[in-house]
Formats: C-alpha cells, sequence, structure tokens
C-alpha cells in the first residue's frame, strides 16, 4: 500500500518548468560587437574631423601653417635647409596641388638674400662653399651642420636656377607653388658675404585640408550614426522575441 501511495504521488508531480530560450543568439552577439567596434571607429572619425576643421580655421596665419619665428645665426656664407624631399618621381594621379604653396620669411637688418632650387643645383653651387645646414628647426635653438669650404665665386642673384627668390633690407617673402622634385632652401648675405644673422619661418598653405576635414567628419558621422542604429535594432528584436518566446 505504501508502494502504491508513492507512486500516486510521483505521477501526480507537476512537471519541472523548461528552461526559457535566450534571445541572444550567436549571431546577434556577434553582429553587436562588430557594431560596437564601427560605431567607436566611427566616433574617432568624428572628432578627428572636428580636430582638422578646428586647426584650419584656427591654427592658420594669413592662410598659412607657419612655424615658429626663429634667430638663425652663421658665420658662415650660407644657411641651407636639408635636402626637401617631395618626390622625386612626379606620380600621374598625384597633381602639384596636393603639395599646396611653401612660404619662406627671412627679416634681416642687412640685405639679404632668399631663395629655393633644386636640391642638384644648390649643391653645385655650394659645393665647396662654408655653408650650415639647418638639421632641426623646431628645438629651442636651430641646429647645424658645419661644411667648411671657401667663400662663393658669385653672389646668389646671379644665379639662373632659382624657383622662387627674394632680395633685399628689412623682411623678404618668397611663396612657391611646390613642386615634386627635391628642393633646398637657401639664406645668404644679398653680396655673398660672411656672416649672417636672421630671423626666419617657414610655412606651408594647404587649401584640400578643410575638405579632408569634412570628409572625414561626415565618414564618423555616417558609422557612428549607423551603429547607433544597428545596436536599436538588433535590441528590439531581441527584446521582442524574449517577450514573445
Amino acid at each position: 500500500m505504501a508502494d502504491d501511495h508513492e507512486q500516486r504521488s510521483s505521477s501526480n508531480a507537476a512537471p519541472s518548468p523548461a528552461r526559457p530560450r535566450s534571445s541572444w543568439t550567436a549571431g546577434r552577439v556577434i553582429g553587436m560587437v562588430f557594431t560596437s567596434i564601427g560605431g567607436l571607429i566611427g566616433l574617432a572619425l568624428l572628432l578627428l574631423g572636428v580636430a582638422v576643421i578646428a586647426v584650419y580655421a584656427f591654427g592658420r596665419d594669413d592662410g598659412y601653417f607657419n612655424s615658429d619665428r626663429k634667430e638663425l645665426k652663421s658665420g658662415t656664407y650660407a644657411i641651407t635647409t636639408g635636402e626637401i624631399d617631395l618626390g622625386a618621381d612626379e606620380l600621374d594621379w598625384a597633381p602639384d596641388a596636393i603639395l599646396g604653396n611653401v612660404r619662406v620669411q627671412v627679416d634681416s637688418e642687412e640685405p639679404v638674400f632668399v631663395g629655393i632650387g633644386s636640391d642638384e643645383d644648390v649643391n653645385r653651387y655650394l659645393g665647396g662653399v662654408a655653408h650650415d645646414e639647418l638639421v632641426d628647426f623646431n628645438g629651442d635653438r636651430p641646429d647645424f651642420d658645419l661644411h667648411g669650404g671657401r667663400a662663393p665665386r658669385t653672389p646668389p642673384r646671379k644665379q639662373p636656377f632659382w624657383v622662387a627668390e627674394s632680395e633685399g633690407p628689412g623682411e623678404q617673402t618668397v611663396t612657391w607653388d611646390a613642386e615634386f622634385g627635391r628642393w633646398t632652401a637657401v639664406v645668404m648675405n644679398a653680396n655673398g658675404a660672411r656672416g649672417i644673422d636672421v630671423e626666419a619661418e617657414a610655412g606651408v598653405k594647404l587649401d584640400w585640408v578643410i575638405w579632408a576635414g569634412l570628409g572625414i567628419l561626415v565618414v564618423g558621422l555616417l558609422m557612428a550614426g549607423g551603429a547607433v542604429v544597428l545596436i536599436l535594432l538588433i535590441g528590439r528584436r531581441a527584446s521582442r522575441d524574449s517577450t514573445t518566446g
């Protein structure tokens, strides 16, 4: 009798409820992860675009991004920049306009010459001439690499190879529509004499930067906005499936 009672009790017991099925499938979890990563990338691009536009709007002087003005002194006959490599081989798909305009401003009490020439021509003119090569313009004190030699045989203004040049007392400005190649900027006394004491700054004008910033901003906005929409859609579907299930 006891056995029959135990069997009836066990048969009348309610079955345990089935474990609810999760609405967050593997596909939805993976989709949420990649969508979140895309959203973070979009946010980073959005911030970068804002930064580029802000620099373009507030970081220019007369349209140029300028270096700090530094005092350059040399006991030699010339101060040259290191080789400015703008691409020795011109690319068919890359117009010179992407290089922008280069501006060099030099202020001196004595008549001074400022010129830009190809690296090959400048080396030929100043080969064997004592001059200082500017190797660092960003520190507190500019650093030079001294090249020993003689005085120049002719003053710089008589050289025909300059692509941009200016000469005279006071502030001299050289503006050059940059081209592909290897170039060197040169500062000398107008008469080619020894001893140079000037204040100089260099700048570049890049009109396409604003469009690049706007493009980055738009792409970042689309990626971040799209990620938010997808995250909301995935979450809504998961919530709906859990309710109906």
